[in-house]
This record gives C-alpha cells, structure tokens and sequence, in this order.
C-alpha cells in the first residue's frame, strides 16, 4: 500500500470516528435538554412538604423532645419537613406577645392565650381527632360553643411534700400549713417573683374571694389590686426561708426550688406538675443513700391548699393546646391536622413521658385521659388534684394579669438583698 493509500484510509477512518462522536454528543445534547424540561416536573413531583410548627417551649429537656418528635413524625411521614420554630424571639416573648408574632402552620397556645389569638384573627375551628380529653381541657378550647384546640397538657399549681406526713396532707387551708409548719419551725419553698407567676396568683386568690367568672371581670375593669389579695399573699410567704421565694435569681433558675426541696432543705413545695422532674432529676443524678434526699418514691402531691374555708373556686388550672392557622387550606391543612393527631395519639405521649433509665419523669399531664403511662407512681395524684380546676378564657387576661404580677411585686414583702426591686418599686 502506498502512502497516499494509507493517508487516505486514515483520513477515511478519522471521519467515521468523527461522525460517531458528533453522533454521540448530539444525543447526550438532547437528553440534556429534555432532563432540563422535565426537572421542574420531576421536582415538584418530588418536592418536600414543609409543617412549620411553634411547641409550647417552656417544657423539661425541650432541646431533646423536640428533636424526638421531629424525627419520629418525619420518620413516620416520608418526604415531610416538620419544621420546629426555634426563634429566639419566640422562645423568650411567648407570653408577651411572642406567639402572637410567629408564623406558623400550627401553633401550640396555651389557653390564657387562646382568646387574643381568635380575635386576631389568627387560628380557625378545629375537630378534636378522638374524644376521651379530660373535660376541664375541653372547657379551656371552647368559646361560644366552637372549639379552637386540640388539648395537649394540663398545667397548674400542686402542693408536694414527704409521703406520709399526715399534718399536711389532711391541712385544709393556707393558714393551717403556716401554723404546722411554724410549730415545726420548718419551711415551705414557693416561687413569689416573675410578671407571669405572681398575675396567676393574684388570679388564683381573686377567684377563691369572688368566684373565676367574676374574677376575671374584675381584673379587666379595676384599676387597684385588691387589698384582701395582697394580705392573703402577704402571710402565705411567712413560712418560707429567708431569702427564699421572691428572689428573681432563684425564679430564673429553673426547677431550683424543686432540688432544694427534694434535698431536704425544706418540708413542702409548691409548683408545677413538670417542676417536680427536675428535684427527682437532681436526687439521681447527685444523692446517695446517706445524702438525706427524697427520692420519687418519698414525696406525695394534692391540691394546692386553698386560701379560705369557703372558697368559691375549685382551684385554677391552664391548658396547652394545639391550633391552626387561619390561612390553611387543602393539603397543608390535612397535614396539619395529621401533626396534630400524631401528638396526641397514645403512642406518642406515652413515648415522651416513658422515661430512660435514670432519667427522671417530665411529669407534663396529658389532656387525654385513661392512659397507662409506665414509670410514672404520680400521675394518678397529679389528675386527682387536677379535677374540677377552671381557667381564664377572657380576651386580654393575660397581659393583664402580667400588669398585675408587675404592680403586686412592689406590693409584697422585698428581700433586704434585692436592691433592684427596691429601686425599681420607688414612687
């Protein structure tokens, strides 16, 4: 074969090579295009519905529940983003005006709450996904006969104190336990500082002289505190520690007068259902036998005591309880009634308050009643001492009462101590 032959078939083959590949890349071009003309089908096909979701956030171990829920709740729905608002905004402003603000899909209220967010227009009419809530919680969602929430927890005041103590578990009034303790020359741990803390118990007394209904109504409409509160207030602080109960260091401190009590440095304790888990968490984590703590299994809970013989309340209580945006519709709103069922579902709360080993009970109380919740001796007291209890469903009681709990704080007794009070109370 002569050169030009060979040059020749070469050049005859490189063509075809040539022809092959332009081939080739005309295809991978095509495919190209028609991949770009169906990606936003195949996207929207495949997009990832987002719940935006604000949990009440005041609640033990929140960082870590919440993330449970979060992961057991997309677990359980593939290709949902539950998404939990962490807003710092949020979580420190929740009761002034903090939840009123967020944008959600769902939103947890709770019930002091529930009558501001109606008249902003905010939340909707909603079902209830079962029917076995405790009765009081469905009282705490009605208004005019319409529901707006699904119940979640209970919430209220309890007295604690050492199982087996006779004196105080059969005490009837405020004055009774001051007299006992007194003659005992022991203490009773009760937080007395905070806007929120100390409105609520002006509303709990209130409703002890004149009965909640019309309790409410003086709140709104009276300009002074009235005085028989504050006395009542006044002495039920007499039994507690120097330097004790209206310290805002100590009211910032979650839980602190839980652990104080359960490490034996007073006889009783009053707070919420779920602060009693951080005394029992602290026992666990830091005591032993000859420690002198209490352990779960040496502490008793019952109503809170009331202030007077007569009373004309049953006891004050709130309500936590899911609702939803008024915008929703379709889809979104299927699936936020889906996150709603799922949260009050038995499985789930039985998952939330079912501790680890070691790990002491959250003790938050289910709005829904007959659930068996396994490591939990309390919760039997805690729906005991709950029943009957009422709440506040007036339209502007909340920061009414925090205007209160403001006023009331200069009222009561100042610790020698809180210079910033003293101050801040001058005329």
């Amino acid at each position: 074969m002569t050169n030009g032959e060979e040059y020749k078939e070469r050049l005859e083959k490189e063509i075809i090579m040539n022809r092959r590949k332009l081939n080739i890349l005309g295809l991978v071009v095509f495919l190209v295009v028609q991949l770009l003309i169906f990606m936003p089908a195949i996207s929207k096909e495949n997009q990832i519905d987002t719940l935006r979701v604000a949990l009440y956030p005041y609640v033990p171990s929140r960082l870590s529940l919440f993330q449970k829920i979060e992961e057991t709740f997309e677990k359980n729905n593939p290709g949902i983003n539950l998404e939990l608002v962490s807003d710092s905004n949020f979580l420190s402003y929740y009761y002034s005006g903090g939840l009123q603000k967020v944008s959600a899909d769902v939103y947890e209220v709770d019930t002091i709450l529930l009558s501001d967010m109606i008249k902003l227009g905010k939340i909707a009419q909603i079902e209830l996904p079962t029917t076995n809530f405790n009765k009081e919680a469905i009282d705490a969602v009605t208004r005019n006969g319409a529901l707006y929430g699904v119940p979640h927890w209970l919430c209220g005041n309890f007295f604690f104190y050492k199982r087996g103590d006779k004196d105080l578990e059969s005490a009837s009034t405020w004055l009774e336990i001051n007299n006992i303790l007194k003659r005992r020359k022991e203490g009773l741990f009760v937080d007395f500082k905070g806007k929120s803390t100390l409105g609520e118990w002006y509303f709990t007394i209130l409703s002890e002289l004149e009965g909640i209904e019309k309790a409410q109504e003086s709140i709104l409409e009276g300009n002074t505190l009235n005085p028989n509160v504050v006395s009542i207030l006044t002495s039920m602080i007499e039994t507690c520690p120097a330097g004790f109960c209206r310290s805002d260091d100590l009211h910032d401190r979650t839980g602190y007068y839980s652990r104080a009590f359960m490490s034996g440095k007073s006889s009783a304790y009053v707070g919420y259902s779920e602060s009693i888990h951080y005394g029992i968490q602290y026992a666990l984590d830091n005591c032993i036998d000859t420690s002198g703590c209490l352990s779960i299994k040496d502490i008793a809970v019952r109503r809170l005591p009331p202030s007077l013989k007569n009373s004309k309340s049953n006891g004050l209580g709130w309500v936590n309880a899911f609702a939803i945006d008024s915008k929703l519709k379709g889809e979104k709103k299927r699936l936020a009634n889906k996150f709603i069922e799922f949260m009050v579902s038995e499985d789930t709360y039985k998952s939330i308050l079912e501790p680890d080993w070691m790990v002491a009970p959250s003790y938050l109380i289910p709005a829904r009643i007959n659930l068996n919740i396994d490591s939990g001796p309390l919760y039997e007291s805690f729906y005991k001492a709950h029943l009957g209890r009422q709440t506040g469903t007036i339209e502007g009681l909340n920061n009414r009462l925090r205007s209160i709990g403001k006023k009331l704080d200069c009222l009561l007794p100042i610790s020698r101590t809180d210079i910033k009070t003293r101050e801040s109370c001058q005329p």
